[in-house]
């Protein structure tokens, strides 16, 4: 493939720019390898030569990957979270029924406001009616 110098710096530009397909890195990757680029793209070229010979490099340290030990305390994390749950239903079940009490003094706060003004009404009325019971009494004895 012909390589010209305005075809690779736009390759360039889109490399920095973090653009480009695999198929024009592929592109840029195989005219570095060749010894015949621009050496204004000195820069680029170590950079390709760097990636290829460290795409090539094996490491000589051997891990050792063993497999996770199975938790020992896997029943108390369990038995936590068990407590946990336990804990907010009865915190909830026990804020509902504060919530109810509450609801309920204060109906029973109303109610009773409402029987004592009732009770107090009575007995101003019962009041006017003795008066009304002795008007009649004393009419009865003048009519008779």
């Amino acid at each position: 493939m012909d390589f010209s110098k305005a075809y690779i710096t736009k390759l360039l530009d889109l490399y920095d720019d973090g653009e480009t397909t695999l198929e024009q890195e592929r592109d840029l990757k195989s005219y570095f390898a060749s010894e015949f680029y621009d050496k204004d793209f000195e820069p680029y070229a170590l950079l390709f030569s760097y990636f290829e010979t460290e795409s090539k490099t094996t490491s000589k340290v051997k891990l050792d990957v063993e497999s996770p030990k199975p938790n020992k305390f896997l029943w108390l994390n369990i038995a936590a979270s068990i407590v946990v749950v336990i804990g907010a239903v009865w915190f909830f079940t026990y804020y509902e029924k504060q919530q109810d009490m509450q609801e309920a003094r204060i109906a029973f706060e109303k109610t009773q406001n409402a029987l004592n003004f009732l009770s107090f009404n009575m007995n101003e009325g019962l009041e006017k009616l003795e008066y009304i019971e002795v008007f009649n009494t004393q009419k009865n004895k003048i009519i008779k």
